[in-house]
């Protein structure tokens, strides 16, 4: 299972769907795409204050507030909603 936690201006994303086997998981590669998107935007916009991404783990926080967060939140919502057997959201 997918544990997605928001907070202000955090995102931490740990563990695995178990949708489908590694490197064909629909529901990895779609939250996978949500925060590496989210990752360049604050890159580059100079926001990033903490980036960690290691298999099966990424938080990024920002210096400020920013709309990406918003976007990604609302994403992640929706993937959780159609695969709530592969995802956990807090936040």
């Amino acid at each position: 299972m997918i544990d997605v936690s928001f907070t202000h201006q955090r995102v931490t994303v740990q563990g695995h769907a178990g949708y489908a086997p590694r490197g064909e998981d629909i529901v990895c590669a779609a939250v996978s795409a949500l925060v590496y998107a989210l990752i360049g935007t604050l890159e580059e916009d100079g926001l990033i204050r903490e980036l960690v991404v290691r298999p099966g783990f990424v938080t990024v926080a920002a210096k400020k507030d920013h709309k990406a967060f918003d976007v990604v939140r609302c994403g992640i919502a929706q993937i959780a909603a159609r695969y709530p057997q592969c995802m956990s959201v807090r936040g």
